[in-house]
């Protein structure tokens, strides 16, 4: 089976979520498919990157296309408002868009006749709209309950400009809904994101997780170093920014003065701005940022609690599935949890409120053992339900539904167009 994976980012440094999850299934399935990647060149150490994924993924043919800019200039946002207003179209469906990526997928086509194209991230597969070519979307995330929640945030300023923005969110509803419609099979990564897509009418969806290794157990700190509690997320992106200050302001004032005192709190990851970095040395919070991959793999390694207080987003979060299979206690809000069915108490610990969040903090700071075998219970949580070779099949199943039936569809039509004539 020929698949083109097409990935919204080069996959290294595997340092944010996205990255984690297209690098972990490139991992998983490079082995059963005779595997082309279509991505970004990498933003930084272009030469290195490139051999080192070549050394994960041996055999893998790599192609690159030419992003659109990340900060589009303000005139051509502007003129993309305008037009949108007017046109009946989503803007940011109007953003994304990218003819580049689309002309190196139909030449690619052309050229390889691939049985299979797989679109990670719906961002990529706007661009393929209307090709004539068997696609399978993996959604990430949904994206519009994100847009139609910030939309309608009551200190959103001006009135023109919150209908206009309202007005976008339930364009881009339905724009969605109809890329991932118009596609044979659509992957979701959490059970949540299959039941709103299946409420919107996306009917040819299944759950498959990112899979993801548990990783060796390392040793236990000494008792006289202070525990570390770690966060560890892109800094510079909504969901965990949120986070940060979710936690600096509501959690971290109801944890005692005692245990703030004996532990190093951590926070690490992306590019955090003046403010982030101005709230973390007023809290007495370490901030680490930017990461390399092994900076990474340290921290983790280190960490005796894991903090995830996460209130918002959709999809699944990587960042619980990376503190579990390196069998790390984590606490969390529920909204950490999504996609991940585990069982409170046992492989983890969900705090209901700031308070409550904080008392545990508090409990597993001081007592180690459960720590550790909360930990210890994540880490198996994640071998029997992330197993890559597990998902890797499951994949490669949807794979060839989606074979099927877009040749299904394919003689539909032409059955169709021959009984019209």
């Amino acid at each position: 089976m020929k698949v083109l994976f097409i990935a919204l980012g080069f996959p290294l440094p595997a340092n944010s979520g996205a990255a984690i999850a297209t690098l972990e299934t490139l991992r998983s399935i490079h082995s059963l498919c005779d595997l082309h990647l279509l991505s970004p060149r990498p933003e930084t150490e272009n030469t290195a990157r490139v051999a080192e994924l070549e050394q994960l993924l041996p055999g893998v043919t790599l192609h690159f296309y030419e992003r659109r800019p990340i900060q589009a200039g303000r005139f051509e946002m502007y003129k993309t408002a305008v037009q949108t207003a007017f046109s009946g179209k989503t803007y940011w469906g109007s953003m994304w868009m990218n003819p580049k990526l689309r002309l190196a997928v139909k030449s690619l086509a052309a050229k390889h006749d691939y049985d299979v194209v797989h679109c990670d991230w719906l961002q990529p597969a706007v661009s393929l709209r209307g090709l004539d070519l068997p696609v399978l979307i993996r959604t990430l995330d949904v994206h519009f309950p994100g847009m139609i929640e910030w939309a309608n945030d009551p200190a959103f300023g001006g009135k023109l400009r919150k209908l206009y923005w309202q007005t976008q969110g339930q364009r881009f509803r339905r724009f969605e809904a109809e890329t991932l419609r118009a596609v044979p099979v659509v992957v979701t990564v959490s059970a949540e994101d299959e039941a709103v897509l299946r409420r919107e009418g996306v009917s040819q969806v299944v759950t498959i997780p990112p899979p993801r290794e548990v990783e060796p157990e390392v040793a236990s700190r000494e008792s006289n170093e202070r525990p570390m509690i770690l966060f560890m997320g892109r800094l510079d992106m909504p969901v965990n920014r949120e986070a940060f200050f979710v936690f600096t302001d509501k959690v971290l004032p109801h944890v005692g003065s005692e245990t703030r005192a004996r532990v190093n709190i951590i926070f690490a990851g992306g590019f955090p701005d003046e403010a982030v970095r101005r709230r973390a040395a007023e809290c007495d919070i370490e901030i680490r940022a930017p990461l390399s991959n092994e900076e990474a793999r340290e921290l983790l390694a280190q960490a005796e609690l894991f903090l995830s207080p996460v209130v918002s987003g959709t999809g699944i979060k990587i960042k619980t599935l990376e503190a579990m299979a390196n069998g790390k206690a984590i606490i969390g809000f529920a909204e950490a949890f999504r996609g991940v069915p585990l069982e409170d108490g046992v492989h983890a610990l969900i705090a209901n409120s700031p308070e409550e969040f904080a008392r545990s903090i508090e409990e597993l700071a001081q007592d180690v053992s459960k720590s550790r075998r909360i930990g210890q219970a994540a880490r198996e949580f994640v071998r029997l339900n992330y197993d890559p070779a597990t998902l890797a099949a499951r994949l490669v199943g949807a794979y060839s539904q989606t074979i099927e039936r877009f040749h299904q569809s394919r003689a539909h039509r032409a059955s169709s167009l021959e009984f019209s004539l």
